[in-house]
């Protein structure tokens, strides 16, 4: 036997809306009205059992406190005897519940706000027809703000169980459109639509027009919803679901209108939203693109770059097509680090540009090199302090002006130290008056870093440098990370990385091409490579077959430092740490002399000053003398077939 369906003649206000469209805030304030109760969520409108509830709530534990927070304001109950009071609910009907709620509440019109009803249309249906005197109020919010927003709140994908939406857009949409279909059927007299946005810009006018709804006296307490507890908290095990930013306000807060917006990007939504969106008076393509969209379109660009210079890369041998991937991929990751994470002139840090998996433009296997971002200019004076260990080789400060130009330097020589090695280093592009104990660098005023470099003979036996910077004067608030910066920073890595590959490759085209004649070596500044200006460079560029030797003669110079170090087509060290691909002035065995003999090759010679080619058979080697007095003496080719070697090396001293 079917039981008739219950009529209530009692009046009842209805919240619909989807999840974070205003419906806490809309509750708050109809709370303000002495002819209304407002409780938060009870959830009981979706179901027309309590037993259809308690099975739902076993697993969404948190909505519990909503029944259990109305009955202790109604009935002056402790949280455990609330808990009890709904437990025995559990036997009744939906519509019992309702029954019970009218009778405690006299004279005043309960509002029962629950969101979950879009999920449940037919239960609005059903509602619908159990009150025939029932108000709807369904409130709707741009959804751009209801998808950024629930992208953002903790636990957000709770709210999609028990419906068909799996994103943010499909609840907005299905959701209010589920709505829509619902009220379409009910006399316009027993709904209103009313929008967040005017909510919270407007309150007084659109409360005005709820109270028409509602057939009710505007009073101003309706615009006041922080004032009072409003059932807005409640112990543990009895509280409110809902916003849970309500309990931080004071006021209603007009630029909650569409401060959810500017994180969202219109293009992310499909055309059906859009169409609705437009029926409720939104125009979701007026909305300016986000600062996280530059970030996108700008990490496109640079991965498009990354592939058209991927492209340049076709030499004639494998191993250096391979290579050049390899080095693309690792500037990549290095020019992105540097501009996005070491950027900030005003909070320098100094940080490793070189290292066995990051090489470029003929790095040194004994050398540290460390950068620091800076900007000079007016009133702008950074502090380099520090120590430089007894025995140190060699340390150089260097500054780089704006399109990588070299800038003012100085070494070790020229800066002032204590008895221990420790130093203050003053930077600044204006006139320096440096107090006892400190040392001067000067700038022009387009510098945009600082770069410190340190020059190993035995790095097991030589302590690293110490190393502190720091911008003087008032200090400044580190920013949080932003998108329009962030997207700077990315294409200024993108710029720098064209750079570095196209000189690298550049400079072996120039080679190849005759620019500098195979097996002998040439002296250069090597400026447009970065280079350390205390060094004086020579460079060859060698090939030879894999049953052949490279033989290197020459004398050590009169220098602070001397070595020859192999290179690839990019100018990379080959692999320094399972090879030995370098031999500085401590290392070369020389005669008495100074004259020495290096032999290159794949395979252990036998000879004490060999160099590792690790499966080369082309490459650079490169010869760096560092502060050295005189002219740098000559260095002489010779290739030769292995099974000759030791007869090409019979008459050499050392070797």
């Amino acid at each position: 036997m079917t039981l008739p369906s219950p009529v209530f003649e009692d009046p009842i206000v209805f919240v619909l809306g989807v999840a974070r469209s205003g419906t806490t805030l809309l509750r708050l304030m109809l709370a303000g009205h002495p002819r209304l109760f407002c409780p938060p969520e009870m959830v009981l409108a979706p179901f027309e059992t309590m037993a259809e509830r308690h099975a739902l709530l076993e697993r969404r534990f948190w909505e519990k406190g909503g029944l259990r927070r109305t009955f202790i304001e109604l009935e002056g109950l402790d949280v455990a005897a609330a808990k009890q009071r709904v437990a025995d609910l559990t036997a009744l009907g939906v519509d019992d519940v309702y029954r019970l709620l009218n009778q405690q509440i006299g004279d005043r019109v309960l509002v029962d706000k629950c969101p979950h009803l879009c999920n449940y249309p037919s239960a609005i249906r059903r509602l619908g027809a159990w009150f025939p005197n029932a108000r709807f109020l369904w409130i709707v919010r741009n959804p751009g703000s209801v998808i950024r927003s629930l992208q953002n709140v903790n636990m957000s994908e709770a709210l999609f169980e028990g419906s068909d939406y799996t994103t943010a857009e499909q609840l907005w949409r299905g959701g209010n459109q589920a709505i829509a279909a619902c009220v379409a059927e009910l006399p316009k007299r027993r709904w209103l639509r009313i929008r967040y946005e005017d909510l919270v810009t407007a309150p007084a006018p659109t409360m005005r027009e709820v109270c028409g709804l509602l057939e009710l006296e505007y009073d101003d307490a309706l615009i006041q919803p922080y004032e009072g507890d409003r059932m807005r908290s409640g112990p543990k095990g009895a509280r409110a679901v809902g916003d849970p930013n309500t309990s931080t306000r004071a006021r209603i807060e007009p630029e909650l209108a569409d401060r959810w917006l500017s994180g969202f990007d219109h293009r992310s939504v499909d055309a059906q939203t859009k169409a609705l969106a437009r029926e409720y008076g939104y125009d979701l393509d007026s909305i300016p693109l986000p600062g996280l969209s530059e970030v996108s379109r700008v990490m496109s660009e640079v991965l498009a770059d990354v592939a058209k210079l991927e492209a340049t890369i076709d030499l004639p041998d494998d191993l250096h097509n391979l290579e050049g991937r390899r080095f693309l991929l690792r500037m990549l990751f290095a020019t992105v680090e540097t501009f996005t994470e070491y950027s900030d002139a005003d909070w320098p840090r100094f940080h490793a540009v070189i290292g066995p998996t990051r090489k470029m433009f003929g790095d040194c296997p004994d050398a540290d090199v460390v950068r620091t971002r800076l900007s000079l200019g007016a009133g702008r004076r950074y502090r380099v302090s520090g120590r430089i260990p007894p025995g140190t080789v060699y340390v150089g400060c260097l500054l780089h002006r704006r399109g990588g130009k070299i800038g003012a330097h100085l070494n070790d020589a020229a800066i002032v130290r204590d008895a221990d090695g420790r130093f203050e280093l003053l930077v600044s592009a204006e006139e320096i008056e440096a107090g006892p104990g400190v040392t001067a660098l000067k700038g022009e005023g387009d510098e945009t870093e600082l770069v410190i470099r340190q020059y190993f003979g035995q790095r097991e036996a030589e302590a690293p440098i110490e190393l502190e910077v720091e911008l003087l004067g008032e200090q400044r608030i580190a920013p949080p990370l932003d998108p329009d910066t962030y997207a700077k920073g990315l294409r200024n890595a993108g710029r720098m990385l064209a750079t570095i590959v196209e000189r690298s490759l550049m400079f072996y085209k120039f080679v190849t091409a005759g620019g500098l004649p195979i097996k002998q070596f040439h002296s250069g500044s090597g400026e447009r490579l970065f280079p350390t200006p205390d060094n004086h460079y020579q460079v060859c560029w060698y090939r030879f077959g894999p049953d052949q030797a490279f033989v290197v003669r020459g004398k050590l110079p009169q220098a602070r430092y001397f070595s020859l170090c192999l290179y690839n087509v990019w100018l990379e060290s080959f692999d320094y740490t399972r090879h030995q691909i370098c031999l500085n002035h401590t290392q070369i065995q020389a005669d008495s002399n100074g004259e020495f003999t290096v032999v290159l090759c794949d395979r252990d010679p036998g000879v004490g000053n060999w160099l590792d080619t690790s499966g080369h058979n082309a490459g650079y080697i490169l010869a760096r003398s560092l502060l050295h007095e005189g002219d740098a003496p000559p260095l002489r080719t010779q290739t030769v077939w292995m099974s000759e070697l030791s007869d090409a090396l019979a008459g050499d001293q050392a070797s």
